[in-house]
């Protein structure tokens, strides 16, 4: 990939219009709506309550969440707001904490007619139980931006940068010290008059970088010349750590080059957080083509694959495996979707996290309320 670090003069010029910056914790300080705990719908989408009779699994397969929240009801229910990609503050820092906040993020994409609004950003304040949602937006000239019309199907928070992938593009990088105040007074996005607007969202999140993949065509089918980039985690258990990309492929394929889809990691630079280049470029240090389909999240740790499947409205599968041997099976969610390694201390062991995105049947007539938010022990997971 190609990486492209315009927009940071666009995010700068864009910020001195604006005003001053906001912190991450002046954020949550301002948080304004409550996580809930899990009504008895939403817990039936957690692995612990796996119910499948046409593939059925022993006791010792069933995983059970060690932390779980949810939404408040307006976010548990609206349809065209889907929740997605998920990091938190062990991603950002070696300490587990943003400061002295412990942190998750959620990334939803927005799925109605009109104007696309984009990608929206949950930060979630774990000891406080409280959260916020943030718009990103990519910076125009004139000191002004537009919303990101893209998926969002994972993220990854790497020192100040926000990692969001792109599906086709590749990754977007946003700067989390770029946080910026808006008015929330009007349903419009950019400037009008002499305010800023974004969608009555009142934050947004600028992006100041890419890394651009040279095919960039519509990526619904994976193909060797080109990568789906479908979800993003961080692996600190390797040195230098890695980002992980995964790739969702509806099914497998007799194609040997992306079968199931494919696992893609690429090495972090340990003092930029940025992706460490060869010639220029970002370069994968790895590319594993795996035999499981429909992944919706992909973790590495020790030399260990988590691979996170869907099946639609029903429950589906945690495979878990090393190259070069078979892969084995734990129960997960209905709508599981990206992966999170909450590490322990001193980047040990910790937790797995994903958000499960669907609160209504697939034709969108009939509420069934299964979003939720949760984390298994990873070393449950065997």
């Amino acid at each position: 990939m190609t990486p492209d670090w315009s927009l940071e003069s666009s995010a700068a010029q864009l910020q001195t219009a604006v005003g001053t910056t906001t912190s991450v914790a002046a954020l949550l300080r301002d948080a304004n709506r409550d996580i809930a705990s899990c009504n008895s719908a939403q817990q039936q989408a957690l692995p612990e309550n796996y119910d499948r009779t046409d593939y059925p699994l022993t006791s010792g397969q069933i995983l059970h969440s060690s932390e779980k929240f949810c939404w408040d009801p307006g976010d548990s229910k609206v349809d065209y707001w889907i929740p997605q990609g998920v990091t938190g503050s062990s991603d950002a820092d070696d300490d587990g904490l943003w400061g002295e906040n412990r942190i998750l993020l959620v990334s939803w994409h927005y799925k109605a007619s009109g104007p696309d609004k984009g990608v929206r950003i949950s930060f979630v304040d774990m000891k406080n139980r409280k959260y916020r949602h943030v718009l990103l937006v990519e910076p125009t000239a004139n000191a002004n931006y537009k919303a990101v019309p893209i998926h969002a199907g994972g993220l990854a928070w790497l020192g100040h940068y926000l990692y969001v992938a792109d599906t086709s593009g590749g990754l977007r990088v946003f700067d989390v010290e770029r946080l910026l105040e808006v008015s929330d007074a009007q349903d419009s996005i950019g400037k009008s008059g002499s305010n800023y607007y974004a969608y009555n969202y009142k934050y947004v999140l600028p992006q100041v970088g890419w890394y651009r993949q040279p095919v960039q065509t519509e990526c619904e089918t994976p193909s060797a010349v080109q990568l789906c980039f479908s979800s993003l985690s961080l692996d600190r258990s390797s040195t230098p750590d890695t980002l992980v990309v995964g790739e969702y492929r509806n099914e497998r394929s007799t194609d040997a080059a992306v079968d199931g889809g494919r696992v893609v990691r690429y090495r972090v630079d340990a003092s930029s957080r940025q992706l460490t280049l060869t010639s220029g470029k970002a370069v994968p240090q790895d590319v594993v083509t795996v035999p499981r389909s429909n992944l919706q999240g992909v973790q590495t740790w020790k030399d260990t694959y988590y691979l996170g499947r869907s099946s639609n409205r029903r429950h589906s599968w945690m495979h878990f495996g090393s190259l070069g041997g078979t892969t084995s099976t734990n129960s997960w969610a209905i709508g599981g979707e990206d992966l999170y390694h909450e590490h322990g201390p001193g980047i040990t062991a910790g937790k797995l996290w994903t958000v499960s995105e669907h609160a209504w049947t697939e034709d969108r007539s009939t509420f069934i309320d299964r979003r939720a938010i949760f984390a298994v022990p990873l070393s449950q997971i065997g």
